[in-house]
Order: structure tokens, then C-alpha cells, then sequence
């Protein structure tokens, strides 16, 4: 009787031992080359309604069993041709049990042929169970996960805590630095770490097997070529029922670009906020210094206004008219030298502050600016000397700028120290270097304060600025000439009321003998009267020039005046008068300015005035003013307000010139 569930082959073919493969496969079928059913057995069809031994001899694809689906067919019939092309294909199914029940079911079509060279193609089937449906979609997720990971270049790894093993993806040990396929240790894995960090990625993996708390790190790891790189991890550990740790799992990626990215973006938010910082100390510091400059320029201004008035509205005697001028003239000349202080400070933060270099004799400049300040100190009995080992000592700078050095710090000791105190100023030679003290007995620098000291309004702190008048600008213009000079500018103090000592390092240079016989005529010329000199003076403004008019005049000048650049010219075209010995000029006037006016003059030949010397008095106190005056054909430039005794000079020196060339 035959077996329900096979189909013999036809007459001629081949049996193949089914009972092998039906131990093996759910299903076996053997097909001819034209794709008909040569043998179709299995234990699947136990299962089904329809018996496969009248199937003998049709086509496999368009058998009962397919037709879940058009799709089934022609997968069958593709994977048919292939196999009748020496290609084994392997697909999955749905297999009809009943019209109500499908399974699916994977099928291998493989290549083969028989004694007499027919061509074959041998079906194995195998049920796909729910079980191992899910087993190999897991497997297939975890491959996914693995790539995944892999791409994105994240390590994986294990630890069994039970067995001491860890087991991890080949990215993981690439990125420790380990052989790709090679079993981690914990001492490997630890090895594989920067020797200042081991102990506290120890520490914390050690910490978490303990508790089970979960840890997300940073660490840096040292490769075989010595390059490191920042690694981070995370994971946890699971805890068995006695709350002891079985496992161990986390991941490590490289966060080498993240951390550099990051160390940039803290220094680029530490800059942003530098600058933030800046803006607003700035903003803090001009309304400061607008608040400052204003209350200390409307102080000497107060006394200068009231005092006017008085003189004009009132009757005064002799003695009060005379103290009344002096506070007048102290009080302008404390403007004066707050406004030079400002234009200092400026120049010195813009950079064009200009000095000119000449031996100069030390020695009697800081003599000069100590007699110079000896008023002030007598007016407060105080003790102002001055000592020095040496009378020449000569160093190479500015004479005025290094005057104003000296000048700025004795008069901050002095105005620093209490009536009937005391001011020594000491020079000596040390080293090739001219060390200057100024020391003195007075209020001292406190400790807090004393970092501060050279800096732009600074006064030894909230106390000094309320009772001391001046903008706090004359030691930080002193530090930078002094460091102008290729000197040294110090402060010392024991602390408040315990005085100070300031401590000027210049550098020495020898002294030639056409420098002191060039000093001597310097000095010489100085004392050329303006007698019967010729002097013009061009200024718009009335009371500018009636006051310049008349000083000039109390010196025994001859004096015209013009009021801009036209009637100057029109002035020196009248020769009935001759040709000025000197011209003083403004800058800023209507009409035509002081630069076209001596652009027009130096136009001229000797005979009309082309040779002139001209002073330019201006208020404009830029370094481009200046060097457009002097190209405009000026010798001389004095800023406003002029000290009046550097005007005499001035014009004592180049008329001098006259006197010796006996031209203009």
C-alpha cells in the first residue's frame, strides 16, 4: 500500500533515500526540468487537506499549496529558473494548510542532476516556527544593532562578573587601543588607560560593580603610538537577588572632537565675556571719567568765576585784589595742567605721544623742577631737598617730558604729605643708570591700593580722590615716560600714613662736548629781550588776542594784530610798518585759517615776507595739528593755554636767528 503522503516518481527516475530527508525537512520535492514534480513528500502535509500523490507530473509553482498569494507563484518559478542555472536560492513562503491556517515556510531550491545527465532541481522545506521566527528576527536586529553601533563608530562591550570574562565588539577594543579581536581583561583594560587617570576609572567601575548605579565617564587613553585620545563611557551594573553585581555592560565612543570643540567654546565664551566685561568697565569708566573731569575741571573754574566777579562788581583793597589774582592765576594753571594731563593720556593710549631725544644733564633738571615746586612746599612748611652724588649725570631723552616725569612725582609727595612734613629727593649712580628716590612721610599706600597705583585715575583710593584735587593721571603719565626712556618707574610703601617712596631707573649716556656748548647757547639765547621787536599776532578771538597784545607788549614788542588769515595778509602787504620780526598765529579762524595763511606766506620771496618765523598757538593738540603746521611753514607749536614764559623763549629763539643772519 502506498505511503499517502509520497508521490512516486515516473517510470525511469531516480528514488532518492526520502527517509533521510524527511528527518531533516518538513518538505522534499524533486523536479524535472520543465519545473514538474518528479517526488513531493514531508511531514507537513500530515497536516493538510489536499494529498499530494495525484500531483505527480504538474507544475510546483501552481500547485494548492501556493496559492496564499500571486506572489508565491512567481517566486517559485524564479527560484526554479535560477536553480535550472546552477544558482541555489533560498526564499520563505506561506504554505496553505487550509483555507483558514497558513505557515510560513523556507524553502531551498539547489541545483542537481541525474546519472543521465537530466537536469534536476531538489526542494528542501523547513517550517518556520513562531520560536524560531523570533530567534532569527533577534539575531537579525542584533547584526542591525551591531552595524549600527559599528557605524557610528560606538563600542559594545559585556563583563561577566560570575566567570571574570569580558566580552566586547571589535570596536571597542579598537577604540581602547587593543587587538580588534583579542579577549579584554580588567588589567588590560586599564593598561589601555592614561597612567593620571587609571586610578579613578578604577575607582568608579569598582564603585558601580558595588552598588549597580549606573556611571557615565570621561577618560583619555594612550595608543601603542603614543597619541591620545578622550574616551567616554556609560553603562551599569545589574545586580543578582543577594544584591551582589553578575554583570557588568556599557558603551565607549571617542569624544576627543567633542572635548576640543568644547575647550574652543569655553574660550570663546571666555573671550565674549572678556569683551563683555570690557564694554561694560568702559562704559563704568566714561561716565567715571566724564562725572571725575567735570567736578575736577568746575573746581578751579568756581574760583577763577568768582573771584572775577568780585574784582568787577566790588571795591576791593590792595591785599584782597592781590590775593584774588593769585588764586586766579593758580586756579588757571590747574586747568591748564589738567587739560595737558588729558591730552597726554590721550596720546599716550593712541600711541602718538612724540618725544625728542638729546643728551640732557639730570642733574639739573630734577634741581630745576625741586625749586619749581618749593613754593607749594613752603606755603606748607614743608621740608623739600634735594641731594645727589653726582652734578653731571647725563641721559639720553626729552628734557620736557622727563621734567614732567620729576615734576609729577615730587608734586604728588608733596601734595600727599601733611604740613610740616618732609621730601627728600636723592640721586645716585648705579649699574650705568641714574637712580632717582623720592621719598616722603606722608599718607602712604595701602596694600589694597598699591597694584592700582600707576593706573589712570587712580589717587591712592576713595579717600585721596574726595580731598585731593588733579584727575589721577600724573603717575601713570609719569610711568610711561619713564618707560619711554628705557627706565623703570617703582613705588613703595610700608602701608597707610607710613609714607612712600617712588624709585625713577633711567639709563646713563656719556655727555659730548658739543652737547653742554649747545645747552650753554640754548640757555644764552634766553635771555634776548623783545625790545623793539616787531610782532605780529593773528587770533579771532577778542579777548585771546587783547591778552596776548598786551603781554607781548609789557615785554617791549611792537605789536599788530590781525583777525584771520586775510587781513594778516593785507597787513604784512602794507610796508609803511616793514616786515614783522616774528608772526604768532591761530589756527582755527573764519575766513582763512592759520595753515592757508602761512601756505601763502612761504608762497612769497624773502622781500614780501616769504621768510618770516611763525609760531603757531592753537588749541588743537593733535599730532596731526602739529605736523600740519609744520608743513604748512610753521617753526614753533604751542597748544593753548601757553605758558607764557616758554612764549618768550620761543620767540627769543628764532629771532635770535635773525640777529645772526641779519635776514628774515
Amino acid at each position: 500500500m502506498a505511503d499517502s503522503n509520497q508521490v512516486d516518481p515516473p517510470e525511469g527516475s531516480t528514488t532518492l533515500p526520502r527517509e533521510v530527508f524527511e528527518r531533516i525537512f518538513d518538505l522534499y520535492a524533486v523536479l524535472d526540468g520543465k519545473s514538474r514534480i518528479l517526488q513531493l513528500h514531508g511531514a507537513i502535509f500530515s497536516r493538510t487537506s489536499v494529498d499530494p500523490s495525484p500531483l505527480s507530473g504538474q507544475q510546483f509553482s501552481e500547485t494548492v499549496y501556493w496559492q496564499t498569494s500571486e506572489n508565491n507563484s512567481r517566486m517559485i518559478a524564479a527560484s526554479i529558473v535560477d536553480a535550472l542555472r546552477g544558482k541555489s536560492v533560498k526564499t520563505v513562503l506561506d504554505f496553505r494548510i487550509s483555507a483558514k491556517e497558513h505557515i510560513p515556510i523556507e524553502l531551498s531550491f539547489v541545483p542537481g542532476s541525474e546519472p543521465d545527465n537530466k537536469a534536476r532541481v531538489y526542494v528542501f522545506g523547513e517550517a518556520v516556527t513562531v520560536e524560531r521566527t523570533k530567534n532569527e528576527q533577534a539575531s537579525i536586529d542584533g547584526d542591525r544593532l551591531l552595524s549600527a553601533a559599528d557605524n557610528a563608530e560606538i563600542g559594545l562591550w559585556f563583563w561577566d562578573f560570575t566567570n571574570n570574562r569580558i566580552f566586547s565588539t571589535p570596536r571597542c577594543n579598537e577604540l581602547l587601543g587593543l587587538p580588534p579581536y583579542g579577549t579584554i581583561s580588567h588589567e588590560a583594560l586599564l593598561n589601555a588607560v592614561h597612567p593620571d587617570d587609571r586610578e579613578y576609572v578604577d575607582e568608579f567601575l569598582r564603585e558601580s560593580r558595588a552598588s549597580g548605579t549606573k556611571y557615565e565617564e570621561e577618560f583619555r587613553v594612550v595608543y601603542p603610538d603614543n597619541s591620545v585620545d578622550w574616551i567616554s563611557v556609560e553603562g551599569k551594573s545589574t545586580l543578582g537577588g543577594s544584591d551582589t553585581a553578575t554583570e557588568m555592560m556599557g558603551i565607549i565612543r571617542k569624544v576627543t572632537d567633542e572635548k576640543r570643540a568644547a575647550t574652543e567654546l569655553a574660550k570663546v565664551y571666555d573671550r565674549e565675556k572678556r569683551a563683555r566685561d570690557e564694554a561694560v568697565e568702559a562704559n563704568r569708566a566714561k561716565d567715571f571719567f566724564l562725572a571725575f573731569v567735570s567736578h575736577e575741571l568746575r573746581a578751579p573754574l568756581n574760583a577763577i568765576l568768582g573771584w572775577s566777579k568780585i574784582l568787577l562788581t566790588k571795591k576791593v583793597d590792595d591785599e584782597t585784589r592781590k590775593n584774588a589774582l593769585e588764586t586766579i592765576e593758580r586756579s588757571a594753571r590747574i586747568q591748564a595742567k589738567l587739560i595737558n594731563d588729558l591730552v597726554d593720556s590721550a596720546r599716550v593710549a593712541s600711541g602718538k605721544l612724540r618725544l625728542e631725544y638729546r643728551p640732557t644733564n639730570l642733574f639739573d633738571l630734577i634741581h630745576g623742577s625741586c625749586q619749581a615746586h618749593s613754593p607749594a612746599a613752603d606755603a606748607r612748611n614743608i621740608d623739600l631737598k634735594f641731594t645727589s652724588e653726582e652734578k653731571e649725570v647725563v641721559v639720553f631723552g626729552d628734557a620736557n617730558r622727563l621734567q614732567q616725569v620729576f615734576g609729577n612725582i615730587i608734586a604728588n609727595a608733596i601734595k600727599f604729605t601733611p604740613d610740616g612734613g618732609k621730601v627728600h629727593v636723592s640721586m645716585r649712580v648705579e649699574d650705568k643708570h641714574a637712580i632717582t628716590d623720592v621719598v616722603d612721610n606722608g599718607r602712604g599706600i595701602s596694600p589694597e591700593v598699591m597694584p592700582n597705583i600707576f593706573r589712570q585715575f587712580s589717587q591712592g583710593g576713595p579717600a585721596a580722590n574726595k580731598n585731593s584735587a588733579g584727575l589721577g593721571l600724573g603717575l601713570s603719565i609719569a610711568k610711561v615716560l619713564a618707560e619711554r626712556h628705557g627706565g623703570v618707574i617703582s613705588a613703595e610703601s610700608e602701608g597707610s600714613e607710613k609714607g612712600s617712596k617712588f624709585t625713577v631707573s633711567l639709563p646713563l649716556t656719556k655727555p659730548s662736548a658739543a652737547t653742554m656748548t649747545e645747552s650753554s647757547a640754548e640757555i644764552q639765547s634766553t635771555l634776548y629781550a623783545l625790545k623793539d621787536r616787531f610782532v605780529m599776532v593773528v587770533e579771532d578771538d577778542p579777548d585771546s588776542r587783547e591778552v596776548l597784545q598786551l603781554f607781548l607788549e609789557g615785554h617791549g614788542a611792537k605789536v599788530k594784530t590781525a583777525t584771520d588769515g586775510l587781513s594778516a595778509r593785507k597787513l604784512l602787504a602794507d610796508t609803511s610798518n616793514g616786515l614783522p620780526d616774528i608772526i604768532i598765529s591761530d589756527l582755527a579762524m573764519p575766513e582763512e585759517d592759520g595753515y592757508t595763511l602761512l601756505s601763502n606766506i612761504r608762497a612769497l620771496d624773502a622781500k614780501h615776507g616769504g621768510m618770516i618765523p611763525a609760531i603757531a598757538l592753537s588749541a588743537f593738540a593733535t599730532a596731526e595739528s602739529r605736523e600740519r603746521a609744520f608743513r604748512a611753514g610753521f617753526q614753533k607749536y604751542l597748544t593753548k593755554p601757553y605758558e607764557p614764559d616758554s612764549l618768550i623763549a620761543e620767540i627769543q629763539g628764532l629771532v635770535s636767528v635773525i640777529n645772526e643772519n641779519g635776514v628774515h
